[in-house]
């Protein structure tokens, strides 16, 4: 932090990609809910998989995009335009910027930026509703074969419940418009749903346990994904 109301931020992400480590466990939840499942069951098995028809008549395929690497290194800020405390409207101004560091699997992408007005609203004291809408701008490619599109427009509303001290329940669902531009039959509505438990370890350290559901085109998006992440700020 910088003051009360400015933080700014870097973030550099080491990723890894494998191959289809969750195919058994979603092809039973999709039995369990009773939800599409984009014909999952009829392709190979835990393996990475992508390749599709461009609209040129071409095709690609990402098959071999596998291991370790870095990823882009994100530059953040966050300025708080208003202060609401824990009874009023609160708002702030997000701001990123995407550098093209990527590395093995991971490389190949432009510059990109991206703004965000978000709120929170206290609805009580254990509920708090969040909202935000943005955009994000990068280079179009292609890369690997794909034509990203340059401006793409986002939001995400969010409720989050907090029945003990330390740990707290969210349920959040995020759009996004079209990702790319040069792939045969692909969708310009991208809508996902994500469900987070999320424990404060400390006053600077926080666990997230959730999973990720797709709620529109199970090809093109997630289609379901568990996530951990540990946050700790110095």
């Amino acid at each position: 932090g910088l003051g009360a109301h400015f933080d700014p931020g870097v973030r550099i992400p080491l990723q890894w990609r494998g191959g289809g480590a969750l195919d058994g466990f979603i092809d039973w939840w999709h039995r369990l809910v009773n939800v599409p499942d984009g014909d999952r069951p009829l392709f190979l098995q835990d393996a990475f998989r992508v390749e599709g028809k461009t609209t040129d008549g071409g095709t690609f395929s990402w098959n071999d995009q596998r291991g370790f690497g870095l990823g882009d290194v994100e530059l953040e800020s966050r300025y708080r335009i208003r202060d609401g405390r824990s009874d009023s409207l609160s708002a702030a101004l997000v701001a990123r910027v995407s550098l093209p560091t990527g590395t093995g699997p991971f490389d190949g992408h432009g510059l990109g930026a991206g703004a965000q007005l978000v709120t929170d609203l206290p609805l009580s004291g254990s509920f708090d509703i969040y909202g935000g809408v943005g955009f994000t701008a990068q280079g179009s490619g292609p890369a690997r074969g794909v034509e990203y599109t340059p401006v793409r427009a986002h939001g995400f509303v969010a409720l989050e419940w907090r029945p003990w001290g330390r740990f707290s329940l969210v349920a959040e669902t995020n759009a996004a418009s079209r990702l790319v531009e040069n792939i045969d039959s692909y969708p310009g509505l991208h809508w996902i749903v994500n469900v987070t438990g999320r424990i404060d370890l400390g006053e600077r350290t926080r666990l997230d346990l959730g999973f990720t559901e797709n709620l529109k085109s199970q090809l093109t998006t997630t289609d379901f994904a568990l996530h951990l992440g540990l946050s700790v700020r110095p």
